[in-house]
């Protein structure tokens, strides 16, 4: 019977084919298809890429990409554009972003069939004059599957090499008019973009994202004076809040951060568990959710984990959050666990459980050992500063033991640091006063299992 479950990759965008069969439609869900949510936050397997997958899945069912509405989702490529920009002399990210912005709008609008012929015209026009269209496809034409039409073919014949001299004006022409035509046919454009944080220009070596990015939000925050165009921007949390743009707080009423409660994250479980359950075509609720995990997995008292709430605080990070990617992998390692135990005859589970005891154990390490990994891939700067934690006797710390346990001699210094790892959830604050002022710290479970700290690996 545990053969029978799919817990899935743990990853959204390794789950395409899957992950309409067992995606929850959580609370969250229900916000981030709002048409006052613009921008969706979330730590790294948070969910955001899976809500935006599923955008496309339940098009039909969201309001507000109903027709007469348009949408578009996206992510970004941007180095066709940059390559364009450069030779007029053109080094504003901001105008780069409306041409890029002005790009998916061309190709958006050049698909409607009630699309007015002059417009039409134009739009072909600039999509020839601005090198993404060409006899020979360009990389983005291709990924756009633009099909040559003879009004583009006309175009490409007297428009390469441009004959007038390429002006940012009409990139603004195409928004601008975009717009117009979307307010006099009732209808309103929205542009989904994820995978926000590897964006790049030139290649991450040279990069910087943070600039890359606050030029998107003061490009968005110009267009958002428009009538009908919308956006849906998917952002890891932590970047979002390392961007600076002016006006900033205009944006507070519009952000959805993504966070999971006990109670949803056991129904989001519930749903891969449902094979084994094939008679239940109800509702599922967090008390079935949780006979059913309690069904699966042999917690033990004197265990740790003993229980699915224990699980779950485990899985905490410093800001109190819980990632389902998390969750996933534990299930995953669990559940590996469990067939190789299966094939050993050895640690059957009991009471006619699925997953013993021992699986459980072991799936904890594991994910906690992921959980590590992928903190240091985001975060490669703070490696070594992690590796100093290493083999610390407790996980609890003040501000000077903590300082001296992440190598950081300066005061100033260490204090930066600690902040940038409470603010990512690597560090706890355990007497919840400001960060500036706490003196008592403390390295999530996960973290500190994985760091072989003494209490975490306890």
């Amino acid at each position: 019977m545990l053969d029978k479950i799919d817990f899935g990759l743990g990853a959204a965008q390794q789950e395409r084919r899957q992950l309409r069969n067992y995606f929850y439609r959580s609370g969250s869900f229900a916000l981030a298809c709002s048409d006052k949510t613009y921008i969706i936050l979330g730590a790294k397997g948070a969910g955001k890429s899976a809500i935006f997958q599923m955008f496309s899945e339940l098009e039909s069912e969201i309001p507000i990409f109903a027709p007469p509405n348009l949408w578009i989702s996206d992510e970004p490529k941007l180095r066709d554009h940059w390559a364009t920009l450069q030779p007029l002399g053109i080094s504003s990210q901001v105008i780069l972003w409306r041409f890029y912005i002005a790009s998916l709008i061309a190709n958006l609008c050049l698909e409607q069939p009630n699309f007015p012929s002059e417009l039409r015209s134009a739009f072909e026009r600039f999509l020839v004059r601005w090198g993404l269209v060409n006899e020979v496809p360009t990389a983005w034409q291709s990924m756009r599957s633009i099909k040559i039409t003879v009004g583009l073919g006309d175009h490409i014949k007297t428009e390469i090499p441009p004959k007038k001299a390429l002006a940012a004006t009409e990139i603004d022409y195409v928004i601008y008019s975009a717009d117009q035509w979307f307010e006099e046919s009732g209808a309103d454009l929205w542009i989904c973009l994820d995978s926000l944080d590897e964006v790049s220009i030139n290649g991450h070596d040279h990069d910087n994202v943070e600039d890359l990015l606050s030029n998107l939000m003061r490009a968005v925050a110009e267009l958002l004076r428009l009538k009908r165009i919308r956006f849906k921007l998917f952002f890891r949390s932590d970047v979002y809040h390392s961007l600076t743009y002016v006006n900033k707080d205009h944006f507070s009423a519009l952000k959805l951060d993504l966070e999971w409660s006990r109670e949803d994250l056991a129904i989001l479980l519930a749903h891969r568990i449902r094979p084994l359950h094939p008679s239940h075509d109800n509702l599922l609720t967090f008390p079935t959710s949780l006979e059913w995990i309690n069904e699966i997995f042999d917690w033990k008292k004197g265990k740790i984990p003993n229980s699915f709430d224990q699980l779950y605080e485990l899985l905490k990070d410093g800001n109190g959050n819980v990632l389902p990617r998390d969750l996933i992998n534990f299930c995953i390692a669990a559940q590996r666990t469990q067939q190789n135990f299966n094939n050993q005859d050895i640690n059957t589970p009991t009471n006619g459980k699925l997953v013993s005891w021992q699986a459980i154990h072991e799936a904890v390490e594991r994910t906690a050992a992921s959980k590590l990994n992928d903190f240091l891939q985001v975060f490669q700067n703070y490696k070594d500063t992690y590796d100093q934690l290493k083999g610390s006797a407790s996980r609890c710390f003040s501000r000077s033991e903590l300082s001296k346990a992440l190598g950081r001699e300066d005061s100033l210094d260490a204090n930066i640091v600690i902040a940038d790892l409470v603010r990512v959830g690597a560090i706890a604050i355990k007497d919840r006063r400001a960060v500036n002022l706490s003196d008592s710290f403390e390295i999530p479970f996960l973290y500190s299992l994985a760091l072989e700290i003494g209490e975490g690996d306890e």
